[in-house]
């Protein structure tokens, strides 16, 4: 009630005009029967619930608008750090409960002025959160992630690594870059992180490599060492889920940053998802611009720059101003390139102004314990709302323009009559109103106050969980892991004959090519990238280089012998019939097909049944088949095969392995493939593989029959391939019987190998 007694001294000191025109009355406010709120108490008092701070100009002119900002902002954080210190002491409290940052708002107009007060409280370390529609793009860190995804697409560009290790994400001064330029060791360790970023990227996705980096290079413990580092840290996280979003629309790195540009440069705030979000939903001081306030309330709140006056009815000539036909108020009139003279200006500024009034209005109204507002001779506040409200010419005649009027009253007030004026208006506040010089900042910092450790307990989970439901793929199922990447031959195991071959035989060539991951990404890069048909030696070799060094392995040392390999591979035969990959021209293939498709209940005895009753039990398989066990799984399928391609009207499906089976070619004829693959489980491989192409073939051919259309499996073990030896080295094939896939398919898709291992339907 006693702050509704303030607004409604302030609101009616102009009789029913308040809001300049007479269609929008004003009427008092009257608390609401038996609503009764517990009061604020600052050290034992209940203080006006309207505070009026005074900025007073030194001497006759007016404070400049820039200087008023500063000063205001100053004063409000020091006023909310204090009345926090006095909370944290319980000396600051709404009935019982101490006064918290949660139960403060600051009101502003515009983002800039928001920032303004963040920055002033940041300096005296109290924690807040801003509500605005500042757009995600426009920020510090969306620049700064532009840098980092171009450093990690071109990761030889040292230019653009060194910008990026310089920015705040890493946080290089000037002198470790320096320092770096002398430590050849130093700087090379750092390209190769790019480039290992850059694969991580490549093959695995922008998300894979985020986390990785995020983590790796232990960017949230950096940017949380700002004053700021929350924000910073939320636009981060908030650019890279925008960014995982738009790598489904536009793929590949050079896509990916082109978009990312493109937002950055002309970002928009039209789209809710790229508006700043909240970095905390902790118990924080708010800011908020007066429009996003509509609807809330606050225990308290600050209004330090509803002096700020200035309408752009009052700009200068060739203004476009829009306004309301004083005759038919229904009928917007814009006038396009009014110069100042123009009939059109007082209008619109009447207009204006009733506007600024009603959020005014919304401004103080937000309060419900206590409101502090900034006033003063400040420049341009002649046209602000208090000016209309609390500073009008007792008498006007009849032909003068109050608006008019009453700002050149202003402009011509002394620091003392406005006091004066105000001290008239508030005489019939029942003390509801303190005016009070602008406070001098202290410099007091905010001490929160020390919070006990709570007991930790783990809930009870009670709830039913969904059974088995995941997504799984052929790692999955032999290694428990949940979900593929690309199989590079991460896990292969030498046999040990191969080892034993390995030792004693001369390695030469491509046997002595590095073995692993990065290795195996590389050839599979290679044959990805690489047009089958067009093998000249200068365009290979210059492919190949470019590969080789883009993955950190010597191009150098390697090159002629890839390229070899390549050659080799693409001109070995792969069956009897004498099908060659060199013969696949771009538009015939598809290269890292991923897929997913929906798995019933899938269990490993029903899968064991299947290819038992299919003939696996006594293939080389049979040991993986009887020690094959996996968790049930719902859900889905998904995985990569390396390549589909069209020869004849039949599909093929082949997945390269850059597998060392041992150092001579005798290590890849076709009973020591069988052996490796039945070790590795590659059998469970393919067949997942062909029931995703089966199922895709399916969808896509009109008159799609398995035996017409399907031709193979080729499993490539590249190191061993050589035409000379033809598909009996090196070439690992298959073809799954009809009745094999068709009865994996329904399995798949139902759950169920019925009673004698064979899937419903299956023949």
């Amino acid at each position: 009630p006693r702050l509704l007694t303030a607004l409604n001294t302030v609101f009616g000191a102009v009789g029913n005009q308040p809001f300049l025109f007479d269609g929008i009355p004003f009427h008092p406010a009257i608390p609401a029967d038996g609503k009764q709120r517990e009061p604020l108490w600052i050290q034992g008092r209940r203080e006006p619930p309207l505070q009026l701070w005074l900025l007073e100009p030194d001497g006759d002119k007016p404070v400049d608008k820039g200087d008023a900002s500063r000063q205001a902002a100053r004063a409000t954080a020091a006023e909310i750090a204090r009345l926090l210190n006095l909370g944290a002491r319980h000396q600051a409290r709404i009935g019982d409960r101490p006064l918290a940052g949660g139960d403060i708002a600051v009101l502003v107009r515009s983002h800039w002025q928001g920032r303004l007060i963040r920055e002033a409280l940041l300096r005296l370390g109290v924690p807040s959160v801003q509500h605005a529609d500042d757009n995600v793009f426009a920020s510090d860190e969306a620049l700064q992630l532009e840098w980092l995804l171009a450093a990690v697409a071109e990761p030889g560009d040292e230019g653009r690594v060194r910008t990026v290790l310089a920015s705040d994400l890493f946080g290089l001064s000037g002198e470790d870059l320096h320092r770096l330029r002398e430590a050849e060791q130093s700087w090379t360790t750092w390209l190769e992180t790019f480039q290992d970023y850059r694969l991580l990227w490549r093959e695995h996705g922008f998300m894979r490599f985020f986390r990785a980096w995020l983590t790796g290079e232990e960017v949230p413990q950096r940017l949380l060492a700002f004053r700021d580092g929350e924000r910073r840290l939320t636009n981060l996280l908030h650019l890279a889920e925008l960014l995982h979003v738009a790598g489904r629309t536009h793929p590949g790195m050079v896509g990916l940053l082109k978009w990312l540009g493109d937002r950055r440069r002309v970002p928009t705030n039209r789209d809710e998802e790229q508006q700043l979000r909240l970095e905390s939903d902790e118990n924080l001081v708010r800011i908020v611009t007066v429009h996003k306030s509509k609807g809330l309330e606050y225990e308290v709140v600050f209004c330090p720059f509803l002096w700020d006056g200035r309408l752009r009815a009052d700009g200068k000539g060739g203004t476009a101003l829009l306004y309301h036909d004083p005759a038919d108020a229904g009928h917007a009139i814009l006038a396009v390139g009014a110069d100042e003279e123009h009939p059109a200006r007082p209008h619109a500024r009447r207009e204006e102004l009733a506007e600024n009034l009603r959020l005014f209005y919304v401004a103080l109204t937000r309060a419900k314990q206590r409101c502090t507002l900034v006033w003063g001779k400040i420049k341009e506040a002649e046209t602000a709302p208090p000016a209309w409200l609390l500073h009008q010419p007792p008498t006007i005649g009849p032909s003068q323009d109050r608006l008019k009027v009453t700002r050149q009253r202003f402009k011509d007030l002394t620091a003392s009559a406005l006091r004066g004026d105000l001290q008239a208006v508030f005489a019939a506040a029942d003390e509801t109103i303190a005016i009070a010089p602008l406070p001098t900042a202290s410099g007091q910092r905010y001490r929160p106050p020390a919070l006990a450790e709570p007991a930790l307990q783990a809930r009870e989970f009670a709830g039913p969980l969904p059974e088995f439901w995941r997504v799984g793929s052929f790692t999955a199922l032999t290694a428990g892991l949940s979900v593929e990447a690309p199989d590079y031959d991460m896990t292969v195991t030498i046999p040990e004959v191969a080892e034993a071959t390995a030792v004693a035989a001369p390695s030469q060539g491509i046997f002595e090519f590095p073995r692993g991951a990065r290795a195996g990404v590389c050839l599979h890069t290679l044959f990805e990238r690489l047009d089958f048909t067009q093998i000249e030696d200068e365009r290979l070799e210059t492919l190949v280089g470019r590969t080789l060094a883009g993955h950190g392995l010597d191009a150098t040392e390697w090159t002629p012998v890839v390229a070899d390999l390549a050659r080799r591979v693409l001109a070995t035969p792969l069956n009897s019939a004498g099908l060659r990959l060199a013969t696949v021209t771009p538009n015939r293939r598809l290269n890292e097909m991923e897929f997913t498709y929906p798995l019933a209940k899938l269990r490993a005895d029903a899968l064991r049944r299947v290819l038992e009753r299919h003939g696996y039990a006594a293939s080389p398989f049979r040991d993986m088949i009887e020690t094959l066990e996996f968790n049930p799984l719902r859900g889905y399928m998904k995985g990569f095969i390396d390549l589909v391609f069209e020869a004849d009207g039949q599909f093929w499906l082949v997945d390269y392995k850059s597998n060392w089976l041992g150092a001579e070619p005798t290590a890849y004829r076709r009973e020591r493939l069988d052996e490796t693959m039945a070790r590795e489980a590659y059998l469970l491989q393919y067949l997942i593989y062909t029931v995703a192409l089966h199922r895709y073939l399916r969808l896509r051919l009109p008159d799609y029959d398995y035996q017409r259309h399907f031709g193979g499996v080729f499993y490539l073990f590249l190191r061993g391939m050589d035409p000379a030896l033809g598909p009996d080295c090196g070439v690992f094939h298959d073809r799954p019987t009809p009745g094999l896939v068709t009865a994996l398919d329904t399995l798949m898709t139902t759950g169920s190998a019925g009673a004698d291992g064979v899937a419903p339907g299956a023949g």
